[in-house]
This record gives structure tokens, C-alpha cells and sequence, in this order.
């Protein structure tokens, strides 16, 4: 009677001899018979997860022991022939034993996930490809050759989706002539600001110096930018708080350095000029107005400031490159053991990072990150304000742009409408005399600030390829310094600068003057 023995651990039985002659199997998925050699050298079988495999044994089989019966089973149709189950990924000994005990064929099974299907999938996804798939237990090896990185990304998009989790695909594709490009970005920023001020200040004094007095005054607070900036400042004031001494010497045969007596007929000959005011000594001022001060200020700026950079940058299909025109400044981190302050470099200026895909048909998939930043004092802060180990950190105005483009190689893209525009007025006024016509802007003041800000960037991406040695220029190229007697008699630092361009090839690439300036 035959009999079915499944081990938990791998068979440790001697294998003996066997009858010689070929064993016939074949897969129920697949018609094709395959002959597998008896002998005492186990087989080695890969076998598809949930598919099985027919053995035709050229003697009776009475025992058949499979060490790991979670991996595949093994099921007997008659003494001479059976057929191996694949249950789950993973290996397993199978041995047949006859009735004396011993082995007629001895297997080892390794149970993968399958990739027929996957195989099929990416022959109709991507027909001409050369990207293989093949199973490892529960996992998918991607194996070959790939058009371009796409390519290989979706072949390992679609692998995916026939295991269980997405690390268990394992993409070891390689791709023919990795692409190089080159970024070339122009990276154009205007600032205008426009600041106007105009204010009046006046102030009076009514009534005698100790008799009841009014006080009268009004002034610019500048309240936008804080205080006058420049400009013109022009005004009259008037003191009457005390009156002017006499003039001296007079006439009429006073004698020299002698008061004047104050004459109530208009005064004769002789007399001092101010003999109508003056009075012997100083005095207590009139009763009007005993003290009045006007003053006028005027300042208007208008500001344009043009920020360029055209940095150009290489990367390899796939990779980032990046790039910085500017500078880091410090930032407080913490402190150390000792109690000291540990500071992190914050980087500023014009900055430019890319990733560069090349698709099919020279198509170009980028990754752009622009940004162009400046210290300023809005939204900075002081630690410590007031002593002496104090510390101010500045702020950082921001333009940042983030963007994922296609196009063609040597297209060009703009990414422009990066606008903005602030405007802030105040006006100080005399409650009352505000409205009057005419008169009323005397008892006004006007602070107006205004600034607008556009930001311009135009990428061009080209696929390259490296280039002869000999076409290659540097600024230094042809340069020779001059002799001592060229500097000292001509003021010469050098005698030669600069050689011509070499002559641009015809066909592709770019056109007109790239890379270095030479003069």
C-alpha cells in the first residue's frame, strides 16, 4: 500500500543507488515535458507558486517524504506517479523511496511567486523591451536592459503591483547611455520703491511772559517710515519774549556808551533805530504772539533695484545638482557643555537646485527649485537687548519657486508672475483746519511708501555629451602679465587677454556665446 510521510525538517537519508533510467515530468500549467535524471545528486526544480508538477518514476514508489509540507506537497496517482503541489514561496526536499528504502529520486523544490504573469504584463505595457522579472520566494527581481530611467521606473510600477508590499521589488535594471543635462536658468529680479514726504511744523507761544500764556503746535510724525529721510527742511521763527536792549552809542550829543532816553514823538535825529521796541534793559516780551516757529519738509526717492544671476549647471540623468550666489550668515543653535553658544549657518542669496529625467524622444522632466533671498531687519531679533553681550539676528526676505516642467531639449520655460507690491500712507493733519481750502494743507503731513517686487526666471535644459579637450576656454586663456617696464612707463597689467572663440561646429547643440565671458 502506498503511503504519504511529510517531514517537518529536511531529509537526512542516505542516498542510495537507483534505477538509472529517466524520470518524465511535467508542469499541469505548461504541456512541455521536461526529463529529470535519477540519481543519488538531488534535482533542483523551480516550480511557480500554486502550480504543480508531474513525475512518472521508473519504478514503484512506496514512501515519499517532503521536509517542509507548508512549501509544496506531494500527492500519488498511482506507485509510479506523482505530482508535486507549489503551496508558498520557499524550498523543500522531496525524496521517493521504494519498497526496499531506497531513493529512486531525490528533489529539491523551490517555490517562487511566479513572474509568467508579470512578464506577460510588461511585454503589452512595453513592447520591445529588455527588462526580465524573476522570482526569489515572495519577492520580484527586475533584471536587463532599460530604453531610459522612465522606462525602468514603470516596469518597477507595474512589478508592484503583483507583490504583497513595494519593497519587495527589487530593481536591478540598467540603462543604456546614461544622459547628461545641462541647466541653464537666468534668474531676473526688479525692486522699485517710491517714498515721498512732506510735512509742516509750527509752534506758538500767545501772551506776555508771566501772564496767562497759549501754546499752539503741530508737527510730522512720519508715521510709514519713521522719520525723514532726507529732503529739504526750511522755515521763519519769531522770539518776543523779552525785547531788544537799546542801541548805543546815540545821538544827539549823548555821551558814548549811554542808554538812549525812549522819545514819544516819533524820535528826532540821532536817535537808535530800534527806539520804538527797545527799553532799558531787557523786558517781558509783548502780548501777542511772543513766540512762533513755522518749518516746512519736503523728501522724495524713487529706488530701482536689478538682481541677476545666470548660473548654468551639469547632472546626470536622475541626480541633483544644485547651486548658490550669496553667503550663510549665523544662527544661534544652542549651547554646548561648557556653556557656549553653538551657531548653524543659514544660507542666502540667489540658489538653484534641479533633477533632471530624461524621457523617451528627448523629452525632459525637471524638478526646479528657484529662491532668492536678502538679509533684512523686518521680522529680525535681538536676544539679550540691552546688555551688553547682546545678540541680533537678521531676517530673511524670501522668493521662493518650486515647479516640475516638461520640455523638450533645448526648450526654453518661464516661470514669471511672481509679483508683489506694497503701499503705506499716513497723513497727520489739525483737526479743523484739515478741510480749508488753500490753507489747509499748511496744517498737513503726508508719508507715503510704496514697493513692488516681479521675479523672472526662464530655464532652457539641453542633453549634452562630453566634448574634445581642445574646444574647451577658460578666462585665463592667452593671458600674459606685462613686463615691469610696461607697467611703470604704460600702466599696463597685461600685455595680451583673451583669444578667439573657437569656431562652433554645425549641427545640433547650442548656439551663440555660452559658458565663459572672454573679452
Amino acid at each position: 500500500m502506498n503511503r504519504l510521510i511529510a517531514a517537518t525538517c529536511v531529509s537526512l537519508l542516505a542516498l542510495g543507488g537507483a534505477a538509472s533510467a529517466p524520470v518524465v515530468a511535467w508542469s499541469q500549467t505548461a504541456p512541455t515535458r521536461a526529463a529529470v535524471s535519477t540519481g543519488a545528486a538531488p534535482q533542483m526544480v523551480n516550480l511557480p507558486r500554486g502550480t504543480s508538477f508531474a513525475v512518472d518514476l521508473p519504478a514503484d514508489a512506496r514512501d515519499v517524504i517532503v521536509s517542509n509540507p507548508q512549501v509544496a506537497e506531494a500527492m500519488l496517482h498511482s506507485p509510479r506517479r506523482i505530482t508535486v503541489i507549489g503551496l508558498a514561496p520557499g524550498e523543500t526536499d522531496a525524496v521517493f523511496l521504494d519498497a526496499a528504502g531506497r531513493t529512486i529520486l531525490a528533489l529539491r523544490v523551490r517555490v517562487d511567486a511566479g513572474t509568467s504573469a508579470l512578464q506577460d504584463t510588461l511585454s503589452r505595457v512595453m513592447p520591445g523591451s529588455g527588462i526580465r522579472a524573476e522570482a526569489v520566494n515572495d519577492s520580484i527581481i527586475l533584471s536587463g536592459v532599460a530604453a531610459s530611467p522612465a522606462e525602468a521606473a514603470r516596469a518597477a510600477q507595474v512589478a508592484r503591483a503583483f507583490v504583497s508590499a513595494p519593497d519587495k521589488v527589487m530593481n536591478m535594471t540598467t540603462v543604456v547611455g546614461s544622459d547628461q543635462v545641462t541647466l541653464k536658468v537666468r534668474v531676473v529680479e526688479v525692486q522699485r520703491t517710491a517714498i515721498k514726504q512732506l510735512g509742516f511744523d509750527t509752534k506758538a507761544v500767545l501772551g506776555r511772559i508771566g501772564d496767562t500764556q497759549w501754546l499752539l503746535g503741530s508737527a510730522a510724525t512720519w508715521g510709514v517710515n519713521g522719520a525723514l529721510l532726507g529732503g529739504i527742511t526750511g522755515g521763519v521763527s519769531r522770539d518776543t519774549t523779552k525785547n531788544y536792549q537799546m542801541e548805543a552809542p546815540c545821538g544827539g550829543g549823548f555821551p558814548a556808551g549811554s542808554l538812549c532816553p525812549v522819545t514819544v514823538d516819533g524820535g528826532a535825529p540821532g536817535d537808535p533805530s530800534n527806539w520804538d521796541t527797545a527799553k532799558p534793559g531787557t523786558g517781558p516780551g509783548s502780548d501777542g504772539l511772543n513766540k512762533g516757529e513755522a518749518m516746512i519738509k519736503a523728501f522724495e526717492r524713487v529706488g530701482l533695484v536689478r538682481t541677476l544671476a545666470e548660473p548654468n549647471l551639469t547632472s546626470v540623468n536622475g541626480e541633483a545638482a544644485s547651486f548658490l550666489a550669496g553667503g550663510e550668515f549665523p544662527v544661534p543653535a544652542g549651547r554646548d557643555l561648557n556653556g557656549q553658544i553653538t551657531v548653524e549657518y543659514k544660507p542666502f542669496g540667489v540658489g538653484l537646485s534641479f533633477r533632471p529625467v530624461v524621457l523617451s524622444e528627448g523629452r525632459i522632466s525637471l524638478q526646479v527649485k528657484v529662491e532668492v533671498s536678502e538679509l533684512t531687519s523686518q521680522g529680525g531679533l535681538t536676544i539679550g537687548a540691552g546688555t551688553p553681550s547682546s545678540i541680533t539676528l537678521p531676517g530673511l526676505s524670501v522668493r521662493r519657486s518650486e515647479n516640475t516642467i516638461e520640455l523638450p531639449s533645448g526648450g526654453s520655460m518661464m516661470i514669471a508672475g511672481l509679483l508683489q507690491e506694497s503701499t503705506r500712507q499716513n497723513i497727520d493733519s489739525l483737526p479743523g483746519a484739515t478741510n480749508l481750502p488753500v490753507l489747509g494743507q499748511l496744517f498737513r503731513s503726508r508719508d507715503y511708501l510704496m514697493g513692488e517686487t516681479e521675479l523672472v526666471v526662464i530655464v532652457e535644459a539641453y542633453v549634452v555629451n562630453p566634448t574634445a579637450p581642445g574646444r574647451m576656454q577658460t578666462p585665463a586663456d592667452g593671458l600674459r602679465i606685462a613686463q615691469d617696464a610696461q607697467t611703470i612707463f604704460f600702466g599696463q597689467l597685461n600685455q595680451a587677454y583673451g583669444v578667439p572663440a573657437p569656431a562652433a561646429q554645425s549641427g545640433g547643440g547650442w548656439q551663440g556665446p555660452v559658458g565663459y565671458v572672454i573679452e
